[in-house]
């Protein structure tokens, strides 16, 4: 069985089931405006932690964010399942598991992940996934699909 919205437009404020994320869209609209904007001669990768919602991300990208950061692997696998193409993991990922289904996610999108040390890195598994990974200067390392 689908899953029922909480909400839908224009329901009172006291009808919608909890959680949910609701926008004024107007002010919401603005405001990706005003940022977009404010950011023309910089690459925006706005953190998706505030939203945490594919559609916003979409909104942001639409007006010139090159992609979303997001804590983890599983909100990485989250986006890019809705069609976001540019995804920044800011935190370190070590487990051999999540390492493999981030480069596996590397098939779709752009992948990127922050390390803390060149080491975790240089240990990544040694699979078929991995011959294709580059390593930037500034010690973060993007997951390119093989």
């Amino acid at each position: 069985m689908p899953q029922r919205p909480p909400a839908r437009a224009g329901d009172a404020v006291a009808h919608i089931e909890t959680p949910a994320l609701v926008v004024e869209l107007d002010a919401f609209e603005r405001n990706l405006e005003r940022m977009a904007e404010a950011t023309r001669s910089i690459r925006l990768r706005p953190h998706a932690k505030s939203h945490k919602c594919a559609e916003i991300a979409r909104a942001q990208i639409a007006r010139g964010a090159v992609g979303v950061c997001c804590q983890k692997t599983d909100e990485a696998v989250a986006f890019v399942g809705a069609g976001v193409r540019d995804v920044l993991v800011t935190n370190e990922v070590v487990t051999p598991a999540k390492i493999v289904r981030l480069a596996e996610m590397a098939r779709e999108a752009t992948i990127g992940v922050l390390v803390d040390s060149a080491v975790n890195v240089l240990a990544r598994p040694r699979r078929r996934a991995f011959r294709s990974t580059s390593i930037s200067r500034s010690t973060s390392a993007r997951i390119a699909a093989a």
